[in-house]
């Protein structure tokens, strides 16, 4: 079977609009491949990512040489002392100490938080750094995209962030409804992801992590494990950018060879390697389950939607 991943693809078009869905209004960016593929989905009410703030030191963690930060918004914040410049804080209290409480520096928030832990930040010498209006789309523009695309919006304020933005007027339809977004986010919040092959993947996450399962479903005598097992994997590591799942991930392949195994290991190395998350391949456990950890970057798809 030919290897289909996103490993190759760029990011040619991005949807920015609001709209409804699950009687909730929401604000999303939306990112297709040059097959039209749905790529990235982020609520833009929910993520904070690339959002910069004054940050005052609460908390020096000596043990891990970091720090907690209180944000000028009121949020927390996370930062690593490798990250500081002691020479660009806006006040330092001792010459002598890397860092110290009540220091006050500017930060840019690089990880969504998970639950009540903090954002996840990296140190800002200052505002130059970034132009006024610089948000979570100059982010992903600038981190994310690998090259030009096309950014389509119908939100007036995206046009205050000096993008090179084509506005969407047609007021016979709105840009929610002309790209099907309600039917894009039934297919990305769905339980059960159907294969090709007649097989599915069903994705359940928890609190602790997520598991996802191989079934053979239709595709029982038509396929082999192996062959099942490879359009699994290209499928799953699209779903798991797609809905932005981080943390442990557990995934039940069908049952292979130790040989075929090691040969899934390298392929999975490859199909995720597309990803902008810090993915890592653990390997099979005793029981035959494929391990693999993803940091988080954007909050999941889940929360700000179904209140996950």
């Amino acid at each position: 079977m030919k290897l289909n991943s996103f490993a190759d693809m760029k990011i040619q078009k991005i949807i920015i609009t609001k709209g409804e869905y699950l009687d909730k209004e929401l604000r999303l960016l939306v990112s297709f491949d040059e097959k039209d593929n749905v790529v990235d989905i982020v609520n833009l009410d929910v993520s904070k990512v690339g959002e910069i703030h004054e940050a005052t030191v609460e908390k020096v963690l000596n043990d891990i040489e970091a720090c907690i930060v209180k944000l000028d918004s009121g949020d927390k914040g996370f930062i690593e002392n490798r990250k500081l410049k002691p020479d660009c804080f806006l006040v330092r209290h001792s010459e002598k100490k890397l860092v110290c409480q009540a220091d006050k520096f500017y930060v840019q928030i690089s990880q969504d938080r998970k639950g009540v832990k903090p954002y996840s930040c990296n140190f800002i010498c200052s505002l130059d750094d970034c132009p006024n209006n610089y948000g979570f789309v100059n982010y992903y523009l600038e981190h994310i995209v690998n090259g030009e695309c096309e950014i389509i919006s119908d939100l007036s304020e995206i046009f205050k962030k000096n993008l090179n933005v084509r506005f969407y007027e047609d007021e016979e339809i709105t840009l929610w409804n002309l790209y099907g977004l309600n039917a894009i986010l039934d297919k990305a919040l769905s339980k059960v992801v159907h294969l090709k092959s007649g097989a599915n993947i069903v994705i359940e996450p928890t609190e602790a992590l997520t598991v996802i399962d191989v079934n053979t479903s239709k595709s029982y005598g038509k396929s082999n494990a192996m062959n099942t097992n490879i359009e699994a994997l290209s499928e799953i590591s699209k779903q798991v950018r797609l809905r932005s799942i981080s943390g442990i991930i557990i995934i039940d392949l069908l049952k292979v060879s130790k040989k075929e195994e090691a040969e899934l290991m390298e392929l999975a190395k490859h199909i995720f390697s597309y990803d902008y998350s810090q993915i890592t391949i653990h390997g099979f456990t005793n029981l035959g389950l494929l391990e693999i950890t993803r940091s988080r970057v954007f909050a999941p798809l889940l929360q700000g939607i179904k209140g996950a």
